[in-house]
C-alpha cells in the first residue's frame, strides 16, 4: 500500500470514472487501473465492480471500508506533515 495509490483510489470512487481520475493526477487510466490492483491483491478483496466499460463503477463493501479508512489516514498524513513542517520553524 501506498499513499498515491489511496488517493488514486479514493479519487476513483469519488469520481465514478478512470478518466476523470487519471485526468484529476496527469496519469494514464493504466495506471490508475493498476493502482487499484495493487490494493486488490494486498488486501485480497474487490472493491470495485463494473458490469462492462460502460457501466458505472459500484463500491464494494470492503471499498467502502477501504475508502472511508483511506480518507481519514490521508488527512492524518497531510496534518502530520503539517505538523512536522511547523516544528522545524
Amino acid at each position: 500500500m501506498n499513499e498515491r495509490d489511496l488517493k488514486y483510489f479514493c479519487s476513483l470512487v469519488e469520481t465514478g470514472n478512470y478518466t476523470a481520475t487519471a485526468t484529476k493526477f496527469h496519469v494514464t487510466q493504466p495506471a490508475i487501473s493498476a493502482a487499484l490492483r495493487r490494493l486488490e491483491e494486498e488486501y485480497q478483496a474487490v472493491l470495485l465492480t463494473q458490469a462492462n466499460h460502460r457501466a458505472q463503477l459500484v463500491t464494494t463493501a470492503a471499498g467502502r471500508t477501504l475508502y472511508i479508512k483511506s480518507k481519514q489516514l490521508l488527512k492524518d498524513v497531510a496534518q502530520m506533515a503539517l505538523e512536522v513542517h511547523h516544528a522545524n520553524e
